[in-house]
């Protein structure tokens, strides 16, 4: 790594500009300040700059957890500014791993071991500021409360590359990350045209979703739709190259040790070089995906399934076969291509349909075999990066519930100087209650103005960056399904939870029992030990414990 230039740019001045960006509500001013500062980064550090501003260390994890890094915090803070963004990178001793040409990046490769670690960071800390401190942990934890800021990055990016901002979103999503998109754009090879074209076994930035409020509004203005199962599984990118199969999860993280089953089965493709998507998913006896968290730790702990479940996959998607990319092309020819490779039984049992209605029964299908719901994608959509437009919209079954409040995070960027996060809670049968879940979601400007004025008033204790209040706020509560939660008393934890109405003609004595709660969590797991847990909590007020929740979950 050259240092002939880094030490032009303070880490400090990255962490000023992150307190600037989280400071306002305007995309064109967050923008403003992003470009101000990279300016000034030397070619070189460029990827390690954009990746500290986006949550993205090119360093990866640490192996350091967030209390260890903010308990860092208490050491005292020297009076100015003298660690340079290379001495940052320094200091955590990022090194490429040695691999072949084109396999995905991996953590990158340190001295030592974990108390190593612990003692580099500990000396650096001694010579970091606050705000450096809040940068260096927050994008460590991903909790730099500084508002959405990708998309605003990827403006950025065109600005200082004088590129088309389609042209950066292609880069970062055959790059696989923004850091290493600003590398390609910006970085010692900027004069270079930027990658447009997938590699093989270098994970792609995945195509999104958006979400549809039903089945009409998904089809309104597509006029050629495919519909199909949406399962709550593990995103898997596939690249296959003769024998060589490798998958890759929405992180880019290389997960193919614990898809040892899947690998097998993908044996059987017809094709030398492909690259597909697809969702890994655990399914029981009768074929049913079983909830996200067990297929998530049956493919994280590269373990084997329980008895009478399996992992399976289902592939929905190809980009690209035997040299030529598909990227560009439409769905309906990307799924000619995708039925020529792959067995029927690998493929996600979908429908061609031109209206909700003719979509309905399908969907009600769906419903009944446990699935989320179904996707609706335009057939003539190409593969872009995240969710654009109506390309692909999500349909799925949510229920309502009456919640209290029980306290409220002070928000960031345009939402700074009003109580945004919502802690929910449910009664238990003693009459307390107990935190299952937290959300901003749905809340407009005026209700965030209400609602700050009233917790307010209701407020018991104070913190930084927490307001704890007096249960009697009632919250009508949206959301998909429970799940089992170690973060929270009741084991329990509300998924894809959103506001709908305050209820103040309501009382916090008929807010959801947690027990109805926990009677939600998907049948085939009523008897696990971890619900059995789940329903003790139900009876039992527990003490509090000390730490900040709300610093370290999305």
């Amino acid at each position: 790594m050259s240092t002939s230039n880094v030490s032009q740019i303070l880490f400090a001045e990255l962490a000023w500009a992150s307190v600037r960006v989280a400071s306002t509500r305007s995309r064109l001013q967050k923008k403003r300040f992003i470009v101000d500062v990279l300016a000034k980064v030397p070619p070189d550090q460029v990827a390690a700059a954009v990746g500290w501003l986006v949550e993205e260390p090119v360093c990866g994890p640490i192996g350091l957890g967030p209390a260890q890094l903010w308990g860092l915090s208490s050491t005292p803070e020297p009076e100015e500014p003298s660690v340079t963004l290379h001495e940052v990178e320094d200091s955590l001793d990022v090194r490429p791993r040695s691999g072949e040409a084109g396999d995905a990046p991996s953590a990158p490769a340190r001295r030592g071991g974990r108390e190593e670690t612990l003692g580099r960071v500990t000396a650096l800390f001694e010579r970091l500021i606050g705000p450096e401190r809040a940068l260096f942990v927050g994008a460590l934890t991903g909790s730099l409360r500084q508002g959405s800021l990708g998309g605003v990055m990827l403006l950025a990016l065109a600005e200082l590359s004088g590129r088309d901002e389609g042209v950066v979103r292609r880069t970062v999503m055959v790059t696989g990350s923004i850091p290493r998109a600003a590398e390609a754009l910006l970085g010692p090879k900027r004069d270079d045209p930027p990658p447009s074209a997938l590699q093989l076994f270098r994970p792609l930035a995945p195509m999104l979703a958006a979400p549809a409020e039903s089945l009409e509004e998904a089809f309104a203005g597509v006029a050629d739709a495919l519909v199909e199962w949406k399962i709550d599984g593990v995103r898997a990118q596939v690249h296959k190259k003769g024998s060589r199969i490798a998958v890759y999860s929405r992180q880019g993280n290389d997960i193919t040790a614990g898809c040892a089953p899947v690998v097998d089965a993908l044996a059987s493709l017809e094709a030398d070089a492909v690259v597909l998507d697809g969702e890994v998913v655990l399914v029981g006896p009768d074929g049913g995906a079983r909830p996200f968290q067990d297929s998530f730790s049956v493919v994280a702990s590269k373990g084997s399934a329980p008895a009478g479940d399996r992992l399976r996959i289902y592939l929905f998607d190809c980009l690209h076969r035997d040299g030529v990319d598909l990227l560009d092309e439409p769905l309906s020819a990307r799924l000619d291509v995708l039925r020529a490779v792959a067995p029927a039984e690998l493929c996600i049992p979908n429908l061609r349909a031109k209206s909700a209605e003719e979509a309905q029964p399908f969907y009600a299908d769906a419903r009944a075999r446990g699935n989320e719901g179904v996707m609706v994608k335009d057939l003539a959509s190409p593969y872009c990066l995240g969710a654009r437009g109506r390309a692909w919209q999500k349909v799925k079954e949510f229920t309502t519930v009456d919640l209290v409040v029980l306290a409220a995070e002070w928000g960031s960027g345009r939402r700074r100087g009003f109580l945004s996060n919502l802690h929910l809670g449910a009664r238990r049968d003693d009459g307390s209650f107990c935190m299952v879940g937290k959300t901003f979601k749905g809340l407009t400007d005026a209700m965030l103005r209400w609602q700050t004025e009233r917790l307010e008033q209701l407020a018991t204790e104070r913190t930084p960056h927490v307001v704890h209040a007096r249960p009697e706020l009632v919250v009508e509560i949206r959301f998909n399904d429970v799940q089992r939660s170690p973060r929270y008393p009741g084991g329990i934890a509300l998924r894809f939870a959103r506001v709908v109405r305050f209820r103040e003609d309501k009382p916090a004595s008929e807010v959801e029992p947690l027990d109805a709660l926990i009677a939600r969590l998907p049948e085939p797991l009523a008897g696990a030990p971890h619900q059995r847990r789940a329903r003790r909590s139900a009876t039992t007020k527990e003490k509090p414990k000390k730490r900040q929740l709300s610093l370290f979950e999305k």
